[in-house]
């Protein structure tokens, strides 16, 4: 199959159905790269995840054990530090999708028609990991502040924000040319920037939504019951549920990307700009055949 022209300028529509058909044209590798790269991870969020709902079902069900001090702060620990990663766990995801982004523009660009590898996006990811990381952190202390007044501002910045990974790793772009370069391509564009990523986070939410129906049943039973639930039905919800939401995320991040190009190439023509140069070639190309 013939390998998407990322670089095009695309209505709101347009930019839905593409983020569809790159993910049936790549389902294979893509599926297969976040298996290896991203499985690991939900492993983990896993591990964490249980231990610390097994514990708020035991303390719901026994408070007394948790009048003490030490008990309480452990579980305060556990929920700290499963928050935490979980922000880690999407800060990966997004590497990811980004990450396989850039590798697929790059074969495009190049020609080659060959499936996009495991290593060749976790080469990419590691050279990205560290900036894109201390961006990560930057933009989160940012829009944390925002939220502080209002919320109102902290949506603001947030969506303003919102290529700044993206020009960190298809563009290459330092620390420095972030802000200002993502707020110019948002600017007179946030509402749609706002809608698309509203709509695309809602329609990965409903599918997302049928991976977390065991969970959903297990809580409810526990709830009704009165009963903490048996630790395989936890880990096994809470594995469906996990490996369902976090890999219809790449999806919303690959859309994501999709509205970047688009948005790129409504700034700079660079692939319009492409076609007028390779019209001015081809007369010089006839006109030489002729000649032979």
């Amino acid at each position: 199959m013939e390998k998407i022209n990322l670089s095009v300028q695309r209505s709101f529509s347009d930019l839905i159905t593409v983020t569809i058909n790159f993910m049936k044209q790549e389902f294979v590798p893509f599926i297969r790269a976040f298996a290896v790269i991203g499985f690991p991870m939900i492993l983990l969020m896993l591990f964490f995840m249980k231990d610390l709902l097994m514990g708020v079902f035991d303390m719901s069900l026994h408070p007394e054990a948790y009048y003490d001090v030490n008990n309480f702060g452990d579980t305060m620990l556990r929920t700290l530090f499963t928050s935490l990663f979980g922000v880690l766990m999407m800060l990966w995801v997004q590497l990811f999708a980004i990450s396989y982004l850039r590798v697929y523009w790059d074969h495009y660009q190049a020609g080659i028609e060959e499936r996009i590898t495991i290593i060749e996006v976790f080469r990419v990811m590691l050279k990205k990991f560290g900036v894109y990381l201390v961006w990560s952190v930057f933009c989160g202390l940012v829009v944390f502040i925002g939220f502080l007044f209002l919320f109102v501002p902290g949506i603001y910045i947030g969506i303003s924000f919102t290529f700044g990974s993206y020009l960190l790793i298809l563009r290459d772009n330092g620390l420095g040319k972030i802000i200002s370069e993502s707020m110019a391509m948002v600017k007179g564009n946030w509402w749609k920037t706002f809608g698309f990523i509203l709509v695309m986070y809602l329609l990965v939410g409903v599918v997302a939504y049928l991976f977390g129906i065991p969970y959903m049943f297990v809580m409810m039973s526990s709830a009704f019951t009165g009963a903490i639930p048996n630790i395989y039905e936890i880990t096994f919800s809470l594995l469906l549920s996990y490996l369902g939401q976090y890999t219809l995320y790449t999806v919303l991040f690959v859309g994501v990307g999709m509205l970047f190009f688009s948005r790129s190439e409504e700034m700079e023509h660079t692939t319009l700009l492409s076609q007028i140069d390779q019209l001015g070639v081809q007369p010089e190309k006839k006109a030489d055949e002729e000649a032979n």
